[in-house]
C-alpha cells in the first residue's frame, strides 16, 4: 500500500497534479483579468488551455497559457471592449431599472449574453475572425446548438450554486472552491464547448 502511495504514477499522485495544474491556472487566469482590459485574452486563454487540458493536448499548464494569452491578446481585448461594456449594461439594469414592464426584456437578454458568453472565447480560441464576425458567429452557433449551449449554461450555474451552498453549510470548504476557482468551472464545460462548435471545426 505504501509502494502505491508514494508512486507518482498512481491515481492519488495523478490527482494531486490534476489539482495543482487547476489551482495555478486559476492563478494565471486572476492575474491576466487583473488589468481588466485584457480579461477577454485570459478568458480566452483559458478556454484554449482548459480544451487543451482535457485533450491531453497541452504542453504544461503555464506554457500553453502564455502562448494563447499572446497569440488573443490583441483580438481578445477588442472582443472584451465589447462584451465587457455589454454585461456592465445588462447588470446595471437590474440594479437600477427596476420597472415591471421591462423585466420580459430584461430576462430574455441576459439569457441571450449568458449563453452567448462562453462561446464567444471558444469561438477566439479556434477560430481566426473578426470582432464582428465572431461575436455573430457566437450568437448564431449558440442558437442552432441551443441544447448544448444551455448544458454549458447548466454547468456554470451549478457550479454557482454549490459555491453558495458551501458558504452557507460548510464555510471551511470555501477556501478550496476559490483556489480552484472559474477554471474547474472551464474544465467541466470544455467537452460541451467541443462538441457545441464541431460542425464549423469540420468545415475548418
Amino acid at each position: 500500500m505504501l509502494e502505491r502511495l508514494f508512486n507518482h504514477d498512481s491515481s492519488f499522485w495523478r490527482a494531486m497534479g490534476w489539482v495543482a495544474d487547476v489551482v495555478w491556472l486559476n492563478v494565471l487566469v486572476v492575474a491576466s483579468c487583473l488589468p481588466v482590459v485584457t480579461a477577454g485574452a485570459g478568458l480566452t486563454a483559458l478556454t484554449d488551455t482548459a480544451r487543451r487540458l482535457s485533450q491531453d493536448a497541452d504542453r504544461g499548464v503555464t506554457r500553453t497559457f502564455l502562448a494563447s494569452f499572446r497569440a488573443n491578446l490583441r483580438q481578445g481585448t477588442a472582443l472584451w471592449l465589447v462584451v465587457g461594456p455589454t454585461g456592465l449594461a445588462l447588470l446595471g439594469s437590474w440594479v437600477f431599472l427596476r420597472l415591471p414592464e421591462l423585466l420580459v426584456l430584461k430576462v430574455l437578454l441576459s439569457t441571450v449574453y449568458l449563453l452567448t458568453f462562453p462561446l464567444v472565447w471558444a469561438m477566439q480560441a479556434r477560430f481566426d475572425n473578426d470582432v464582428l464576425s465572431t461575436l455573430r458567429n457566437a450568437l448564431v452557433v449558440t442558437f442552432a446548438r441551443l441544447p448544448l449551449s444551455a448544458a454549458v449554461l447548466a454547468a456554470h450555474a451549478v457550479f454557482a450554486a454549490l459555491f453558495v451552498s458551501v458558504l452557507a453549510v460548510f464555510p471551511q470548504g470555501l477556501f478550496l472552491l476559490v483556489m480552484l476557482g472559474y477554471p474547474l468551472v472551464a474544465l467541466a464545460v470544455a467537452p460541451l464547448l467541443e462538441r457545441t462548435l464541431q460542425p464549423l471545426l469540420a468545415q475548418a
